[in-house]
């Protein structure tokens, strides 16, 4: 049926939805990954002709040199690896090339090999000029101290507490520990990553919000979502009824010589009208300050938007846009300057709120950024999504969040009756008083009830509709033998045409949207 006609296509569209990047792979060739080893000759033990040696420690060296006449950083890198594999005795085995989209004249590969018998892990960084390159090449063994690393990503003239010239080191002082990444598999079996050694991840799901940090600063999220409110969102409308509702209470208290009822703060709403992608930073930024700064976080201001490019978006109604900004994050008065990419995708949930779905970001202080965007560009890339378990995952917590905004209005529901009865408490000797009170609270909470459950219902199926579209298949049900199976989601409709053209009969199979499938309407809406 249609589940296994299309599962090849429905998951090559997760994919993409998932996987897209902006650094730019290069395809490299004469260096194919899988491709045997060359005919091996007597490794060098000094550089290869051409190179000069600028640190070298027992565990490994770093290497420049320039290449003339190439105008292309997989030019530069054509150039570079068979000199590396004349000098290794064997071809090295790219782990992943790269090159900036925003930047073409930069770029490098990271690479493994066996150096004297022993394994070696590297990276060539190249930077394009005057008709030429400049290329570095740094590499050591797979097992090489942390001080090591730092000694041979340091060139001499920093060493001995002088400036170094850019083109002497191309790459930053954590690129040699991304050379060698290892795989982490997401807990809840939706997927895998690969994350360099010295970074750390924080992150349970393929499909939930996961934090990547760097040795020095930097910082990837992936897949992170908000739902912002609109200014006219009943949400928005609800919070404010409450903080009326507490100040009279507490007015009244205070006429009659009682003390305030304890309450904590409630924590900022993200409110801003629907914004295109392209646009979202400047209005952003603030949100995210305000609640940082309402946890006792860094507050956050906008420098600049540097870059901001539309990219294609297979969300229905939605935009997306890969934008480059600089933004100072201010804590107990110390701030730091941070650049960020970021891919990010606006959709609208209904007709109060929208979705702010960052695909990645990946941040790091501005003056390393350059150097760290390629490293953090290989590990976004890396990401693997398992379909299936995704889908699975997703609908158990779309059905548990569900469950948690029903929990949630029975303790609002609890402590709005609390608060009643504190209130009928002291207020016997105005009993008429009380009495139109009374009727005007329960009034209010019957509408705040039914204005929540149906909000709740919307958001629901809002969010089914979202998950949907990231997980990129639809159930096309068959009414006659009940068996049902799954369609890419953009070629569902003439998946079930043909189908019903096959059986003869226009209405045998239907398709069934993820949101009716967990949240059907009640009868007459």
């Amino acid at each position: 049926m249609a589940k296994h006609l299309t599962a090849d296509v429905t998951r090559s569209c997760v994919c993409a939805l998932v996987l897209v990047a902006v650094v730019a792979p290069l395809s490299i060739l004469g260096c194919n990954k899988t491709s045997p080893p060359a005919a091996a000759d007597s490794p060098s033990t000094d550089a290869p002709a051409g190179y000069t040696i600028e640190v070298s420690t027992d565990s490994g060296k770093s290497l420049v040199t320039q290449k003339s006449n190439v105008t292309t950083v997989a030019g530069a890198l054509l150039a570079t690896f068979p000199d590396l594999a004349a000098y290794f005795g064997n071809r090295p085995t790219i782990g992943s090339a790269y090159q900036d989209a925003h930047d073409a004249t930069s770029g490098g590969a990271t690479f493994g090999a066996t150096f004297n018998g022993q394994a070696v892990r590297g990276i060539v960084s190249c930077k394009l000029h005057d008709g030429g390159a400049s290329v570095a090449v740094i590499f050591g063994r797979t097992d090489a101290p942390k001080a090591d690393w730092e000694k041979l990503m340091t060139p001499p003239a920093q060493q001995a507490g002088v400036g170094a010239p850019a083109a002497a080191n191309p790459t930053s002082a954590n690129a040699a520990q991304t050379a060698g990444f290892h795989e982490y598999d997401y807990p809840d079996g939706t997927g895998s990553i690969q994350i360099p050694d010295g970074w750390t991840m924080k992150g349970n799901s393929a499909i939930n919000a996961a934090m990547v940090a760097g040795p020095a600063d930097q910082t990837i999220f992936l897949h992170n979502s908000r739902s912002i409110q609109t200014p006219d969102s009943p949400q928005v409308a609800q919070q404010q009824q409450m903080a009326a509702r507490w100040a009279q209470m507490d007015a009244n208290s205070a006429q009659r010589g009682l003390q305030p009822i304890p309450r904590k703060p409630l924590p900022p709403l993200m409110v801003a009208p629907l914004t295109k992608a392209a646009d979202t930073v400047p209005v952003m930024i603030p949100l995210f300050s305000k609640t940082s700064e309402f946890n006792n976080g860094p507050s956050l201001s906008l420098d600049r938007v540097i870059s901001s490019q539309d990219a294609p978006c297979q969300l229905q109604g939605g935009t997306r846009a890969i934008i480059t900004f600089a933004f100072t994050k201010t804590l107990n008065g110390q701030s730091t300057a941070y650049r960020q990419q970021l891919d990010v995708i606006t959709s609208p949930i209904g007709n109060t709120a929208w979705m702010f779905f960052g695909r990645y970001s990946a941040t790091a202080p501005d003056a390393t950024f350059d150097h760290d965007l390629p490293i953090m560009m290989a590990i976004v890339q890396s990401e693997k999504v398992n379909q299936e378990r995704a889908m699975q995952v997703g609908l158990q917590q779309n059905q548990q969040a569900y469950q948690a905004g029903q929990q949630m209005l029975a303790a609002q529901q609890s402590q709005f009756q609390a608060m009643n009865n504190m209130y009928k408490q002291n207020a016997q000797t105005q009993q008429n008083i009380h009495d139109a009170q009374q009727a005007q609270t329960e009034a209010g909470y019957a509408a705040h009830n039914q204005q929540f459950n149906d909000y709740e219902l919307q958001r629901s199926r809002s969010a089914a509709d979202f998950n949907e579209s990231i997980i990129g298949t639809r159930t096309i049900y068959d009414t006659v033998t009940g068996q049902s199976g799954y369609a890419n989601l953009t070629d569902v409709n003439g998946v079930v045409d043909s189908l019903n053209q096959a059986a003869l009969d226009p209405n045998r199979f239907v398709q069934i949207p993820l949101r009716d499938q967990l949240y059907p309407l009640p009868p007459g809406k």
